[in-house]
């Protein structure tokens, strides 16, 4: 098998790599060290990385349309402040539901995402809506591009075309640049 024929069919069967090349965001450089011993073995010998970087270029110029993650249309709100808290049942009746962003029930306790107010948080609610049909919405890919992109998600959720992320202060801003790159 030929190298590009080996980089095509490792890109093929991963959709991250699918992801990663069609919006832009992949190094070439590191994706290529990803893929080599794929590429090694597919093509029955030591293929140099900048052969294999070559053959992502070429096939990134191409824009594979086997999967592609399109955010256009997106309304992205970003709330600092956010906390977690877990609470009893008795004690979730006290809550105040004008600082509840989410509450979920869990083994006979109520653990909730909230608005802390004034105290400090390091944590940041990403509430991303999504236009078009509720099947459309790239929710694993996401979350997939976040992971490989050392993104820290506490929790992502979604909810019809809403998705929520809620991840660390310091992480926003990459988060934010993926989604504004896939526009």
């Amino acid at each position: 098998m030929k190298v590009t024929e080996a980089v095509k069919k490792v890109v093929d069967e991963n959709v991250l790599y699918q992801i990663m090349l069609s919006s832009g965001l992949a190094n070439l450089n590191a994706m290529a060290r990803e893929i080599k011993g794929a590429v090694d073995s597919l093509t029955g010998k030591d293929v140099k990385l900048n052969t294999i970087e070559k053959a992502l270029t070429k096939l990134s110029a191409s824009k594979p349309s086997s999967y592609s993650v399109s955010t256009t249309g997106t309304e992205v709100q970003l709330e600092t402040g956010i906390g977690e808290a877990t609470y009893t049942l008795d004690e979730f009746q006290n809550v105040d539901i004008s600082k509840l962003i989410m509450a979920v029930s869990d083994e006979g306790r109520i653990k909730a995402i909230i608005k802390n107010g004034g105290s400090p948080s390091d944590l940041v609610l990403l509430k991303v809506k999504f236009a078009g049909a509720k099947h459309d919405v790239p929710y694993h890919p996401l979350i997939m591009i976040f992971n490989a992109l050392n993104i820290n998600l506490i929790h992502a959720f979604r909810f019809d075309r809403n998705v929520f992320f809620i991840m660390p202060r310091k992480d926003v801003v990459k988060a934010l640049s993926v989604i504004e790159k896939l526009r």
